[in-house]
């Protein structure tokens, strides 16, 4: 069966543009199975993947097809590397954090959390460092029989608390918060109680009292009805997770692909990125309106909290380091120094097309650098 796809969906991006291939045979059509551990209503799938899903199709004249299976109802999240490795499924919405051990120089990565401040930087920096500057995070993935071709950002995590406003450092102390990697770290250094679950989970664990408070990005609010029971938002954001892989391949199914078809499968990814990055950004500013207009109060963080962030940022590398030597992963300061490098210039990238929330054509130049950056540099396996 065959993924219905929104009629709304955006049009495909012309780059990377197919030779004619005359006399070709025709190809035999595929239907690849992804699966998805986060909601059906998730703009992943309504809007990213419609557009890519589409994009695909049309660009192997139909030879490529979809079927998603969101929510988990194929595989959740902490199953989804198992899932792709034997066969289960042809694509999937990984989240490294959940398998650190069977992907320790990637999780490396998205350890470094507390580098992230702004979701655009930081979805150009994981992809440029995965697709093009770290081979050892690559081999992670090839080793589990995947290909990667396209990771994403989520905005800043914010503490998201049911009961009490978390305002000052002191506030953090004796709450139970689900917070996973390096935002698990730093709730424990600030002496919370780091609840690791999936972020599917995090509903029923803040209705039960099992978590007084989530860190987690503003769309999640929605996304998982979160404004539901969360009463009060910390307005500064803490950092980033930038660990999500959405677009791979099992690597055996790639290997079946014709040219024409491993073209297809690449050329949409520029704008699939792009509007990931895009829905999140636009989401965070909708979805605070939304929130706030729901009765949730935004809090803004008093000094003693902010100074105790920026403490814990000027240590993190180095506890990440040592964290990352400690699952086995050989000479990390290097592929730190990679991703600090790209963080680096994504920073700048981003901040020469303009601060604050962008209009249609910053957007357009973001995917313009994306392109010509990162997927005009990569080799297609």
């Amino acid at each position: 069966m065959r993924t219905r796809i929104f009629t709304g969906a955006l049009a495909c991006a012309g780059f990377l543009a197919l030779a004619p291939m005359m006399g070709e045979a025709p190809a035999e059509a595929r239907e690849l199975i992804y699966s998805s551990g986060i909601p059906a209503k998730h703009p992943l799938h309504d809007v990213t993947l419609a557009y890519y899903f589409k994009a695909v199709e049309e660009a192997s004249d139909g030879a490529l097809t979809f079927q998603l299976f969101p929510g988990g109802t194929l595989a959740s999240s902490k199953v989804s590397l198992s899932a792709i490795k034997t066969g289960t499924v042809d694509m999937v919405l990984m989240a490294d954090i959940y398998h650190p051990t069977e992907m320790p120089t990637s999780v490396l990565i998205s350890d470094l959390a507390a580098l992230g401040k702004d979701a655009r930087v930081m979805t150009g920096a994981v992809n440029q460092t995965l697709v093009l500057d770290c081979e050892p995070c690559k081999e992670d993935f090839l080793n589990d029989n995947i290909l990667p071709f396209a990771s994403y950002a989520l905005t800043p995590y914010h503490f998201m608390c049911v009961s009490q406003p978390i305002a000052t450092a002191e506030d953090v102390r004796g709450k139970k918060i689900r917070a996973t990697g390096s935002m698990g770290q730093l709730a424990a250094g600030l002496g919370g109680t780091a609840v690791n679950i999936t972020s599917a989970e995090v509903y029923e664990a803040l209705q039960r009292g099992q978590a007084d408070c989530a860190l987690g990005p503003i769309p999640w609010l929605k996304s998982y009805s979160l404004w539901d029971l969360v009463k009060y938002v910390t307005a500064d954001g803490v950092g980033t997770y930038h660990g999500t892989t959405f677009i791979n391949i099992r690597k055996q199914v790639w290997a079946k692909f014709s040219e024409k078809e491993k073209q297809a499968f690449v050329q949409p990814i520029p704008k699939a990125v792009r509007i990931m990055a895009e829905v999140y950004e636009t989401d965070d500013i909708e979805i605070k309106k939304a929130a706030i207009e729901k009765g949730v109060q935004w809090v803004d963080p008093e000094p003693s909290l902010i100074q105790a962030v920026e403490e814990f940022r000027k240590g993190d590398i180095e506890r990440v380091i040592s964290i990352a030597k400690s699952r086995g992963v050989k000479d990390p300061e290097p592929i730190v120094d990679i991703f600090v490098a790209a963080v680096e210039k994504w920073t700048q990238i981003v901040a020469d097309i303009g601060e604050g929330e962008w209009d249609e054509s910053q957007w357009d130049q973001y995917e313009a650098a994306i392109k010509a950056e990162i997927y005009d540099k990569m080799e297609t396996p």
